[in-house]
């Protein structure tokens, strides 16, 4: 190989080296372009699914899921350990999303890593968002804290916020501790526990594994970490009643919270109506109840989307008839709880799927006698109960149909139906032992599994606890029964993307199955 061919081939490899660095970058810069519209494109659709009371809404909206993304990249590149909490835990239990009228996102970290985050608070990452670190951060009480306002530090009780200077937004950066302030940390503790401010600025300890480990969640279709029972660290906080229904609800045109109007309107009806308890007949009791129910289900209306003009009658009609079979179980002590399609809407989005047609529930096979026996009753002039004659036969592909009587179905046991539109609540049975494999007249004890038939008819056994206890839960603002651990039902009948994701969308005012 002579000189001027040895030059040619070192020129060919320089010039495919700077190819290759030109083609990688490219490629790269492409990627995060792409990566970057997809981000937008996942926000804009979860704002879609957010309600809106005044006009600031939307705008704010979406300023605070632009800025709790752009944190969580922050927080990723410089593997920051948070997880979110208070109000923005209460959005995540009750609606995997942003609470609509919330200002603001809420975070936790434990206190002592506070020091890794000064390091960040000098540098100039960004022309929009900025890190600001109470110097004080140290001092565990609040009120002994000072506030820095020639530093841009305008807070105290978190101790630190990312805020979003072009929308005038932030994220609080709340302190855990592993000790309680008010105790020694020398003392002897035989339970793990963490403690942070509860809503009044008190002190709260909560059990370590109610919090860690942190698990990977999707809020507002952004990627965050959350506690490991977020649950039950809500109820702590906030009350039971807050896993399920929020405390601020839109009234003509603003949020208001819902205890203080609920305490203005019964003020207000007993003043212009000068009207005291014992004047309060049974019938007016029953007639303020519904009215109370026709009010819950509207609010819950607004929550839920539409698709085809047919939708919002179905939905109202559907959660009306709901609402009458949880006052009958409750009334006659009926034991049952949501399942199949209707608890994939509790799991998804605590409340109806918008395209759903019916309401499913289950009972146990024994229970059934008591159907029949409320069902020979004339409880209602709007609904009627009908029984499966053939309940007892376990496969229902050996059960016939019962035209005449009004049973045009198989596979439930029993339904509840609206006599005028025939809406219905399918009430399928759950078995103590398995249909396949055993006969129930040799179980000697209670079975540790239960079993029901799945998807394609065929037979699943489950644990029984992933059922019991039941447990009081709010579905679409209506309080219904619901099985101890939802989210592992939902998973393992249809499969774990159907804890968070819906198989059916709207494409051009239809509902059709997500691809």
């Amino acid at each position: 190989m002579n000189c001027s061919q040895r030059k040619l081939l070192i020129l060919l490899f320089v010039f495919l080296c700077v190819t290759t660095i030109i083609f990688n970058h490219d490629q790269c810069q492409l990627c995060s372009n792409i990566t970057t519209i997809y981000k937008h494109i996942w926000i804009e659709q979860a704002l879609k699914q957010i309600p809106t009371c005044i006009p600031d809404d939307r705008p704010r909206q979406r300023a605070l899921l632009y800025t709790l993304q752009e944190w969580t990249h922050f927080a990723q590149k410089y593997n920051i350990r948070y997880w979110i909490a208070y109000k923005t835990l209460v959005g995540y239990v009750q609606r995997h999303a942003l609470l609509p009228h919330d200002s603001d996102i809420d975070l936790l970290i434990m206190a002592q890593d506070t020091a890794q985050l000064f390091q960040f608070s000098h540098l100039n990452f960004s022309s929009i968002y900025e890190f600001r670190i109470h110097p004080e951060w140290y001092i565990v009480e609040e009120t002994k804290r000072s506030y820095f306002h020639s530093e841009g530090i305008h807070f105290v009780a978190p101790n630190a916020r990312f805020i979003n200077r072009k929308d005038s937004i932030h994220l609080n950066i709340w302190p855990m501790y592993d000790y309680h302030p008010d105790q020694t940390r020398m003392k002897n503790n035989s339970e793990a526990m963490l403690t942070q401010y509860d809503k009044n600025s008190k002190w709260k300890s909560t059990p370590k594994e109610w919090t860690f480990p942190l698990e990977k969640c999707l809020f507002s279709g952004i990627k965050v970490w959350c506690p490991a029972h977020p649950e039950k660290l809500v109820a702590n906080i906030y009350g039971p009643i807050s896993v399920n229904i929020s405390s601020t609800e839109c009234i003509n045109g603003s949020w208001t919270n819902l205890v203080e109007h609920k305490t203005t309107k019964k003020t207000t009806i007993m003043n212009n109506q000068n009207m005291s308890t014992t004047q309060m007949t049974k019938a007016q009791t029953t007639a303020i109840r519904l009215n109370d129910d026709d009010d819950l289900i509207e609010k819950a209306l607004e929550h839920i989307p539409i698709c085809t003009p047919k939708d919002r009658p179905r939905q109202r009609n559907l959660l009306t008839m709901l609402q009458a079979w949880s006052h009958l179980a409750e009334q006659h002590r009926i034991p049952y709880w949501i399942s199949y399609g209707t608890l994939v809407g509790y799991v998804q989005r605590r409340g109806l799927l918008p395209h759903d047609l019916d309401v499913d529930v289950i009972m146990m096979s024994d229970d059934t006698p008591q159907l029949i026996k409320l069902s020979q009753l004339n409880f209602s002039s709007d609904y009627v109960i009908k029984v499966q004659p053939q309940w007892y036969i376990a496969n229902h592909s050996y059960r016939s149909y019962f035209r005449k009587e009004g049973i045009h179905f198989v596979a439930p046991n029993a339904r509840f139906i609206h006599r005028k539109t025939q809406y219905h609540v399918d009430i399928f049975p759950a078995y103590d032992f398995n249909p396949l494999y055993a006969n129930k007249s040799i179980e000697d004890k209670q079975s540790e599994n239960l079993a029901i038939q799945a998807l394609r008819n065929h037979w699943l056994s489950y644990p029984r606890n992933w059922t019991y206890p039941l447990e009081t839960c709010y579905f679409s603002e209506i309080k219904v029964l619901c099985p101890a651990q939802p989210e592992k039902f939902v998973a393992t009948i249809y499969g774990s993307n159907a804890v968070r994701k819906s198989d059916t969308r709207c494409v051009h005012g239809r509902w059709v199955a997500a691809i």
